[in-house]
C-alpha cells in the first residue's frame, strides 16, 4: 500500500508538474484513509516504523555528502533568511494574534507553525501543566494542518525558482556549469584515499553511512538532546565527506535511494492517525487566525531578508516556508521539482544541486533548532 501511494503521488507530480507534490498527495491520502478505512495501526502494521528511524538517520548522512563544504559555509545567508522567517512567524503570531483570538491559542500556534513535531511536544507539554487540553488538542490541529498549507506554496515557489534559473542558462553554459562542477568535487581536505572501485559496494557505502548514524546518535545522546542528533549526522555527513571516508552522494551511488527515501517519511504520516474530523472542525475560527498571520509574517520577513541578499522572492518564500513541514519534506520536493522541470539529466542535477542544499539547510534552521529555542521560551509565558 505504501509503495502504491508513493507510485501513485509520483504520477500526480508528473502530471502536474510538481504543484501536487508526492508528499501532498500521501498526506491527504493517510489523512482520508484513517478517517475511513485504514486502521490506526497501518503504517505500524507494515514494518516501515521501524526501520523509518534508523533510514532517517542515513539520509541526513547522505545528505551531507551532497554538499560541499565550502557550498555550506557560503549558505549563512540561507541560515539568517530561515532564522529570521521562523522568528518571525512565531513571535509575529504571540503578538498579533492575541488581538484576535484567546491568548493561549496565539501562544501554544506560534511556536508550532514555525517548527514541527518537537515544538509541539514543548507546547503541548506546557498546556497539559496549566490544565489547558483545549490547547493541547489544538498543538495537535496546527501540526496537521500547517502540512497541507506549506507544502503547497513551497511547491510553487521551488517551481517557479526553477523555471527562472532555467531561463538563466544555455545549454553550453550548463555543459561548463557541470564540467567545472565535476572538476572541483575533490576536496582540498581529502586526506584518507579513496576505496578501490571494485570493492566499493553498495553494502560498504552503506556500512559506512551506518557507521557515522551510530557515531552522530551517540554524540547527540552524550548531550541529552541538546544536540539534535539529525543535526550531526547532517554535519558529520559534511566533515567526513571532505576528508574522503564517505563517498559524495553515498546512497544514490549505493543504488538505495527509493528505498530509503520510502521509509524516511513514514514518521510525519503516523501523526495524522490522531487528526479526526471534529478536532479539525472544532478549532477552525484561532486556527484561521493563526496560519493566516503566520503567513503574513512569514511572506513579510522572508521576502525582506531575501532581498537584502540577493535572493529572489520565489527561493525566500521557499526557504521561510520551510519551517511548516521540515526534514525530509525539504530533501524531496527540491528533488521533485528538479526532475519536473529539468528537461535532462544535466538540467536536473543543476536545479537540484541549487534547490536541494538550501532547502535542507534551512528545514533543519527552522524545524531541527530554531522553533525548538522559541518554543522553550513561549512555553514559560503560558
Amino acid at each position: 500500500m505504501i509503495f502504491i501511494v508513493y507510485a501513485l503521488g509520483d504520477a500526480v507530480a508528473t502530471k502536474t508538474k510538481g504543484v501536487i507534490s508526492m508528499m501532498l498527495f500521501a498526506f491527504v491520502f493517510y489523512l482520508i484513509g484513517f478517517w475511513t478505512f485504514l486502521p490506526s495501526t497501518a503504517l505500524q502494521d507494515s514494518g516501515f516504523t521501524a526501520v523509518s528511524n534508523a533510514l532517517v538517520c542515513l539520509l541526513m548522512v547522505h545528505i551531507g555528502t551532497t554538499i560541499k563544504l565550502r557550498d555550506f559555509v557560503e549558505q549563512w545567508k540561507t541560515v539568517v533568511i530561515a532564522l529570521i522567517a521562523c522568528a518571525g512567524v512565531c513571535f509575529g503570531i504571540c503578538l498579533i494574534a492575541t488581538l484576535f483570538i484567546d491568548r493561549g491559542y496565539a501562544l501554544v500556534g506560534g511556536p508550532i507553525l514555525s517548527g514541527a513535531i518537537v515544538a509541539a511536544l514543548i507546547m503541548q507539554e506546557a498546556a497539559q501543566a496549566i490544565g489547558r487540553e483545549d490547547l493541547v488538542v489544538f498543538a495537535s490541529v496546527i501540526l496537521v494542518v500547517q502540512n497541507f498549507i506549506g507544502i503547497p506554496i513551497a511547491s510553487l515557489c521551488l517551481k517557479s525558482e526553477a523555471k527562472r534559473l532555467k531561463a538563466l542558462i544555455t545549454g553550453g553554459d550548463l555543459d561548463r556549469t557541470v564540467e567545472n562542477g565535476a572538476a572541483q568535487n575533490k576536496s582540498a581536505l581529502c586526506i584518507i584515499p579513496p576505496i578501490p572501485a571494485k570493492y566499493l559496494s553498495g553494502n560498504v557505502i552503506i556500512a559506512k553511512l551506518a557507521i557515522v548514524s551510530v557515531i552522530s546518535t551517540v554524540i547527540a545522546n552524550a548531550t541529552d538532546g541538546k544536540l539534535n542528533k539529525l543535526v550531526v549526522c547532517l554535519v558529520l555527513g559534511v566533515l567526513l565527506k571532505e576528508i574522503g571516508f564517505l563517498e559524495e552522494s553515498s546512497i544514490t551511488k549505493a543504488n538505495g535511494s527509493v528505498f530509503v527515501m520510502a521509509a524516511a517519511p513514514i514518521a510525519a504520516f503516523i501523526g495524522l492517525v490522531n487528526a479526526t474530523p471534529q478536532m479539525l472542525l472544532g478549532q477552525l475560527a484561532p486556527l484561521a487566525v493563526v496560519v493566516v498571520i503566520g503567513l503574513i509574517c512569514l511572506a513579510v520577513s522572508s521576502v525582506v531578508v531575501g532581498k537584502l541578499f540577493h535572493y529572489s522572492w520565489q527561493m525566500s518564500t521557499a526557504l521561510g516556508t520551510s519551517a511548516l513541514f521540515g526534514f525530509p519534506t525539504t530533501y524531496i520536493l527540491a528533488n521533485e521539482i528538479a526532475c519536473s522541470v529539468g528537461e535532462n539529466e544535466a538540467e536536473q542535477n543543476y536545479l537540484r544541486s541549487k534547490l536541494q542544499p538550501h532547502m535542507v539547510i534551512a528545514g533543519i534552521v527552522t524545524v531541527s533548532i530554531s522553533s525548538v529555542i522559541f518554543a522553550g521560551i513561549v512555553a514559560n509565558w503560558l
